[in-house]
């Protein structure tokens, strides 16, 4: 069963005129994205093969194992070694309470890739994460569409694709649903890889509407963060080995055949069920009680001076997190079990950080 390492493997000798851009490309750039590029890069050429030698190697949720392994085999191979790398972003502003990373490509003389890095281990991070399911927009989209601006400024003849994996895909469909029309026009295409959608309200827009031809949407089959919000219909549904639809997210899981995913005719019907479930609970519960319930869940992990996912690794902090849970007695029935599955969510995840170190 082959995955993003062969591909990579097969095609390193391929340069971008011989075998075109295609969504694995696009992938590997995304995934290397999550990696700290933070001072790193200088106001010299920025090469690949270059900035790849200074990346620290630290075990993290975000420097696993096959995010360096990836790393060393672009860094190494003909066709992506003399990208250049610019306009690195990364700012976790608590008090604003945003968690944004992004980075522009440069692929070869005519082809830009902008990457909006999604949700990293923060916990401020997963607190604006859920901030989706009832603001209309967060900082992080604001922050997304002003980079894309940015950009244009900079290139103002350029053409661009850009991409992000989980919230970084909201990311880009915000920032190209937002930007003005001509502008927009120069966005070449909009890949997502396990994306939750947007507000069903920014969805109804002009902008949104002319984009979507350009969305290439890939979903595991069991996908649930992908399922979160208003998606565009028909995803390229992508078989995972992972089991589970948190494990799926994983996007090293996913099969790959030739310059190709594995695609499958559709998602599971966990997949579905969890969509159905998460739409009919956002959509019955007041925007002013979500609000209470993500402030009162993260708000408690916070003082309690958990601020990582990475932190969750010690027994304390689980122990913590479960009392949070069973002391609720204030609550409702319905407000505990949702603190239980936030949870769960967040003890999956950092369950699934530790696998991919080992």
């Amino acid at each position: 069963m082959a995955n993003i390492f062969d591909y990579l493997t097969d095609v390193q000798y391929d340069s971008f005129y011989d075998v075109p851009l295609n969504e694995l490309d696009v992938l590997a750039f995304t995934e290397l994205t999550y990696l700290p590029f933070d001072n790193l890069l200088d106001q010299s050429i920025n090469r690949l093969s270059d900035v790849a030698t200074r990346i620290p190697r630290e075990n993290t949720m975000l420097t696993n194992k096959e995010r360096l392994q990836l790393l060393d085999q672009l860094a190494s191979h003909k066709r992506f070694k003399n990208s250049k790398l610019s306009n690195f972003v990364n700012e976790i502003d608590t008090e604003e309470q945003k968690q944004f990373a992004a980075m522009t490509y440069r692929l070869n003389l005519d082809t830009y890739l902008i990457v909006f890095r999604g949700t990293d281990d923060s916990i401020i991070g997963w607190k604006e994460d859920f901030h989706m399911t009832y603001m209309k927009e967060i900082p992080a989209q604001k922050h997304a569409l002003t980079y894309l601006e940015d950009f244009f400024k900079q290139y103002p003849k350029q053409k661009v694709i850009i991409a992000g994996h989980s919230k970084g895909g909201n990311l880009a469909v915000y920032a190209a649903s937002q930007i003005q029309p001509d502008l927009q026009e120069k966005i070449s295409a909009i890949y997502t890889y396990d994306a939750p959608g947007l507000q069903a309200q920014l969805t109804e827009s002009t902008g949104y509407q002319d984009i979507i031809p350009k969305i290439q949407r890939y979903v595991p089959q069991g996908s649930v963060i992908g399922m979160m919000l208003v998606v565009p219909d028909t995803p390229i549904v992508v078989k995972s080995t992972a089991l589970g639809g948190i494990a799926q997210h994983n996007t090293f899981s996913w099969l790959t055949e030739g310059h190709h995913f594995v695609q499958l005719e559709e998602i599971s019907s966990e997949s579905l069920q969890i969509k159905d479930t998460l739409k009919e609970w956002v959509d019955s519960v007041p925007d002013e009680e979500l609000e209470l319930y993500f402030d009162l869940f993260f708000g408690t992990i916070l003082e309690s001076g958990i601020n990582s996912i990475n932190d969750l690794s010690s027994i304390s902090a689980i122990e913590h997190i479960h009392q949070l849970v069973s002391q609720a007695k204030t609550l409702d029935p319905e407000q505990v079990e949702i603190l239980k599955n936030l949870t769960q969510l967040l003890l999956d995840a950092r369950f699934q950080a530790w696998k991919n170190h080992f």
